[in-house]
């Protein structure tokens, strides 16, 4: 009987040791599931409970068959006890964790929802600021619109030409017509491929106090072409004739200086000059250097009065005079006002600020009183020979004249080094004139007269295969 029951004895605390075991382990699963570890504890510990009891039956059934005595029984009901009291006091572990637990992630979930709400804030606060700068850039955009278009407003200002007759309906023909796309464009081709000469006409006729839309008399004359040759034989941008050179400009042998922009646009305005001194009336001394003075004189003795527009209603003048001055003043006049009148062409008022100091007729001069070749002089300069026959396109034979002092144009800020490159050149004696007879060649005359055909097509500015036509002028060099 004693055996039996230490063996129930040793059964009872083994089990014992085995539910404390298996509550430790539930106890530290925990952390991984509240609900489940204390469910599971509490499983754990009934089936303990019902395991022990279930024990404590049997071990009583058989103690009662084998009848113990009085203090086995006693210590039997205290070890029972015992065990009971660790079961409960187990139970209450585990349930007493849950509560720790649920605290532990009840505070993970408000530090979670804080972090969220101040992601939201962050936001927000972005997206309020973002609408702010939008808001602020917007309303910069349109204030500076607003200002571009009342400044646009402001500058679109019609600039009224002081002349009579600008209402004139030949004068509205001309307007019309430029203002097509065709002729508008046209009229800027001109006027934007003309900036280098035009600037300086404008210059010059500032400084002399003349009336500005001259400035846009050579498009009527030339288009601003510098080698403009009319039907009549008129040549240059102001279209010259050679028998109105005279005092104006040079013209002979070596030297036409219709063929300079420059020069001829002071021989211009000086011969305007004394037209309007003559006649006393802009409109009037402008028609005269289209028919000349003579003819302004005879037609002004037909006329009962001295008005330009009284000529033109009366039919007074030829066609090309009468239509000469409209078409001037409506290519000035839509030139001037071109924002008002809302077409592309070159900007009147700033085209200054942009100039280069060729394009505003700034130049360096040396003078010379022999034939010095222009080609020799680039070539010592180490200067494009384009470049220097641009700026010297009076000098027909390329090189200045034999015995007259001559002026050669020079980029600015050249005149040193132009001073000492001409004295490393070798004059050209004052050539010999020869006219081109029958059976003629470059070769032939170069041998007669004991030269190169180099030389001869350099002093004539020919090739070598050129033709000679007979009564053709040639200059031959002395050596």
């Amino acid at each position: 009987m004693k055996k039996i029951f230490f063996i129930s004895i040793f059964c009872i605390f083994t089990l014992n040791s085995f539910a404390q075991e298996t509550s430790s382990e539930k106890s530290d699963s925990v952390n991984y599931s509240v609900e489940n570890s204390a469910a599971t504890s509490i499983e754990n510990a009934t089936e303990t409970s019902d395991i022990i009891e279930a024990t404590d039956e049997k071990s009583l059934e058989k103690t009662t068959q084998e009848s113990p005595t009085n203090q086995e029984v006693v210590e039997q009901n205290e070890n029972i006890e015992t065990i009971q009291d660790k079961k409960t006091k187990s139970t209450e572990e585990n349930l007493n964790e849950k509560p720790e637990v649920q605290e532990e992630s009840k505070q993970e979930l408000k530090s979670k929802e804080k972090s969220e709400q101040k992601v939201e804030t962050e936001t927000k606060s972005e997206e309020t600021i973002e609408k702010s700068l939008a808001e602020t850039s917007n309303e910069d955009l349109l204030a500076e619109n607003q200002e571009e278009t009342e400044s646009q407003e402001k500058k679109i200002e019609y600039k009224p030409l002081p002349f009579e007759g600008m209402d004139h309906p030949e004068v509205e023909r001309f307007r019309q017509r430029y203002l097509s796309p065709k002729w508008t464009k046209l009229l800027h081709d001109c006027l934007e491929n003309a900036m280098e000469y035009r600037l300086f006409v404008r210059q010059a006729i500032a400084e002399k106090g003349m009336p500005e839309i001259l400035e846009y008399l050579p498009v009527v004359e030339s288009n601003y072409k510098t080698a403009a040759k009319s039907k009549s034989g008129a040549i240059g941008m102001w279209q010259f004739m050679a028998n109105s050179v005279y005092p104006f400009l040079t013209l002979n042998d070596y030297v036409d200086q219709r063929l300079d922009p420059w020069a001829s646009t002071d021989a211009a305005l000086k011969k305007l000059t004394d037209n309007y001194n003559y006649f006393g009336d802009w409109l009037i001394a402008i028609a005269a250097y289209n028919c000349g003075v003579g003819a302004m004189n005879r037609v002004l003795k037909k006329s009962e009065k001295k008005d330009f527009w009284y000529l033109v209603d009366k039919k007074l003048l030829p066609k090309q005079t009468a239509e000469y001055i409209p078409k001037l003043l409506a290519i000035a006049d839509l030139a001037i006002n071109a924002e008002y009148y809302q077409i592309d062409l070159p900007h009147h008022n700033e085209e200054f600020e942009l100039l280069e100091n060729e394009k505003n007729g700034h130049f360096d001069y040396i003078s010379v009183s022999k034939a010095y070749s222009l080609t020799a002089l680039a070539n010592n300069l180490r200067m494009d020979t384009k470049t220097i026959k641009h700026l010297n396109p009076s000098y027909t034979m390329g090189f200045t004249h034999p015995s007259k002092e001559s002026k050669i144009r020079l980029p600015l800020g050249m005149k040193s080094a132009a001073e000492e490159a001409i004295k490393q050149i070798e004059p050209i004696d004052f050539p010999i004139k020869y006219k081109v007879v029958s059976g003629d060649s470059l070769w032939s005359i170069s041998r007669r007269y004991k030269t190169t055909v180099d030389a001869i097509c350099e002093l004539n500015n020919i090739k070598e295969n050129a033709i000679l036509k007979i009564g053709k002028i040639l200059y031959i060099p002395s050596k």
